[in-house]
C-alpha cells in the first residue's frame, strides 16, 4: 500500500438522532444559562424612592443657595449704584443750599422729588434683600425701575 492509497478510517458510532439533538441542545443553551446573570435588585423599592427623593431635596438646596448667592451679589451691586446715587444727592443738596433765588427753588423742588426716588429705591433694595430665591425676579425689575428713576432726578 503506498502512500497516496492511504484512506483514514472513518469511525462510525450508532449513536441515536435524539441524544444528538439533546446533546446539541445542551451545547447551545448551558453556557447562555451560566452566562446570564440575574438583574433583579436586591434593594428595596421604598429604598430607591427615599434615595431619589433625598436627591431631589440635595438639588433643590443647592439650586436655592446657588439662586441665593446671585440674589446678594446683585443686592450689592444695587447697594452700591444707590450709594453712588446718594453721593449725587448730596452733591444736589450742597448745590441747593448755596443757590439764591429762583435757582434755589428749581433746586430745592429737584431735591424733594431726587429724595422721594432715593427712598422708593431704598425701599425696594431692602424689599430685594428680604426676597426668597423664587420672587427675587420680580423685585430685580422695580429695583431697577427705581434706580434708573432716581438717576435721571439728577440728569
Amino acid at each position: 500500500m503506498t502512500l497516496n492509497q492511504w484512506k483514514p478510517r472513518q469511525v462510525t458510532r450508532n449513536i441515536p438522532m435524539r441524544y444528538t439533538g439533546v446533546f446539541t441542545l445542551a451545547l447551545c443553551i448551558g453556557p447562555l444559562l451560566l452566562g446570564c446573570e440575574s438583574k433583579v435588585s436586591t434593594t428595596p423599592a421604598d429604598t430607591k424612592v427615599s434615595d431619589a427623593a433625598e436627591k431631589i431635596q440635595d438639588a433643590a438646596e443647592v439650586t436655592t443657595d446657588a439662586a441665593r448667592a446671585k440674589l446678594d451679589e446683585y443686592a450689592e451691586e444695587m447697594g452700591k449704584r444707590l450709594d453712588e446715587l446718594n453721593t449725587k444727592f448730596d452733591e444736589l443738596k450742597d448745590r441747593a443750599a448755596q443757590a439764591e433765588g429762583e435757582a434755589k427753588v428749581e433746586l430745592e423742588h429737584r431735591l424733594e422729588q431726587a429724595k422721594a426716588k432715593r427712598d422708593a429705591a431704598a425701599e425696594k433694595l431692602d424689599e430685594l434683600q428680604q426676597a426668597d430665591a423664587e420672587r427675587w425676579e420680580k423685585v430685580k425689575a422695580g429695583m431697577e425701575a427705581a434706580i434708573d428713576d432716581l438717576s435721571k432726578a439728577f440728569e
